[in-house]
């Protein structure tokens, strides 16, 4: 049973206030009539509104008083919702009220529309309406955010994620060394926040502003890889094989980013040539860039698996080439487990440590080897795909390096095959 009075509420009051021994007390403030502080036998405290709808089943005004039955709106529980806040909200009911309208339909709308727009279904019309219209590598966007964020937070109206919820989710990945894949949720669920904000679906980004220190990225270039690092990268890659350890040794072959190859189509190699075509809505600097595949890659890529019954496919896959190869992180932490055992055997040094490389460092490494091997800046951007200079525009529009780039990578495929200590005639690249 309620035991109701009326007084002028304070923050003090507020935080005098002791529960009663039985039952409930509620009291009404006497600033704003309506407005009910309601204390439970166990202390906690909140905030309602109690009201009455003009024209409501005969209700009218008399003075400045309505008459009709009465309503009440829970408001929020003290102090997440604070009295000043309990005191707007509960005058713009009143309001309504006063002029016919009966917030509980309001509200009513407001909670369907809350749960129609969780993180699922916004995720849906997001991949649909701007994801898979406008990110070449949609797919790879949808399937992190499916794995890492869906079953934490796919049911949650997106008004109700907070930035604490994205943030124990990047805090998970990082703790288990998942940096990369860190780096990706931020900038995927920023995204999506933005769009949504942006059709009024949320009002405010909770994600905007947000700073994680440990997710900043390494601006250093990199650095060029030694050669027993090179023969015990690529031992491990070989023991790897398929999809993985084919992936790295095409990226050691030919310097690219690791999205280049990952994400590649059957319908992107031209085998009349011996090239790798990317287009423009594939490639970072959007602009086409072509990889011609030495006699030594052409030679593995024949040895990778054809999947039969399919128009075009991804060309490493896990899936019968229905998706691209995904789990990267675990793919470098099985890469470096090997080659930390590949290099202790070919040292004799039990205790011999593999120093920390991105996969980046394959490509510092074709760069630098290549300016050993003669090959001039200008082409060495070519091969890497770097963005034209200034003073190379011209030339860029003009020119594609392409028979440079050609003999840069079979030159740079001779010269690590060498160090690595495997010949033409091996099993794995047989011709």
């Amino acid at each position: 049973m309620a035991m109701t009075s009326k007084r002028r509420l304070t923050n003090q009051v507020l935080e005098r206030m002791t529960a009663p021994k039985t039952g409930r007390l509620e009291i009404g403030d006497d600033l704003c009539p309506g407005l009910i502080l309601r204390v439970s036998e166990h202390g906690a405290k909140s905030f309602s509104v109690i009201y009455r709808v003009l024209g409501e089943g005969g209700g009218t005004e008399t003075g400045r008083l309505l008459t009709g039955k009465q309503h009440r709106i829970t408001l929020g529980q003290w102090p997440v919702v604070s009295l000043g806040e309990a005191r707007e909200r509960a005058r713009a009911v009143l309001g309504k009220a006063g002029a016919g309208a009966d917030p509980r339909a309001e509200a009513a709308s407001s909670v369907r529309e809350r749960r129609a727009n969780t993180f699922s279904a916004v995720l849906e019309r997001h991949i649909r309406q701007d994801a898979a219209r406008t990110i070449s590598s949609w797919q790879n966007v949808e399937r992190v955010l499916r794995l890492h964020v869906v079953p934490r937070l796919g049911d949650m109206p997106m008004a109700d994620i907070r930035r604490a919820d994205v943030h124990e989710i990047i805090d998970d990945l990082v703790t288990s060394g998942r940096i990369g894949t860190a780096r990706e949720v931020r900038k995927r669920m920023s995204r999506i926040f933005n769009w949504a904000t942006d059709r009024e679906i949320i009002s405010l980004n909770p994600l905007s502003g947000m700073r994680r220190v440990d997710l900043a990225r390494n601006t250093e270039a990199g650095r060029a890889l030694t050669d027993v690092e090179l023969r015990s990268i690529w031992s491990a890659a070989e023991e790897m094989r398929y999809p993985f350890g084919s992936l790295y040794q095409f990226l050691m072959l030919t310097g690219q980013r690791r999205a280049e190859w990952a994400f590649s189509q059957r319908s992107e190699i031209d085998t009349a040539n011996h090239w790798l075509d990317l287009g423009k809505e594939r490639f970072k600097s959007r602009r086409e860039h072509i990889v011609p595949m030495s006699d030594n890659l052409w030679a593995l890529f024949e040895r990778l698996p054809v999947w039969a019954g399919a128009n075009d496919y991804f060309v490493f896959s896990s899936r019968h080439g229905r998706v691209p190869v995904a789990g990267f992180s675990q793919g470098k932490r099985t890469l470096d487990e090997l080659a930390q055992e590949y290099m202790r055997k070919e040292l004799g040094k039990p205790d011999a440590v593999l120093q920390h490389y991105r996969i980046h460092d394959f490509r510092v490494t074709c760069e630098t080897r290549l300016a050993h091997l003669g090959f001039n800046q200008e082409i060495r951007d070519a091969v890497l795909g770097h963005h034209a200079k200034p003073g190379l525009q011209k030339t860029y529009n003009k020119h594609d390096y392409l028979e440079e780039k050609r003999r840069a990578l079979q030159a740079y495929a001779e010269h690590l095959l060498a160090i690595v200590r495997i010949n033409k005639s091996h099993q794995a690249i047989a011709a």
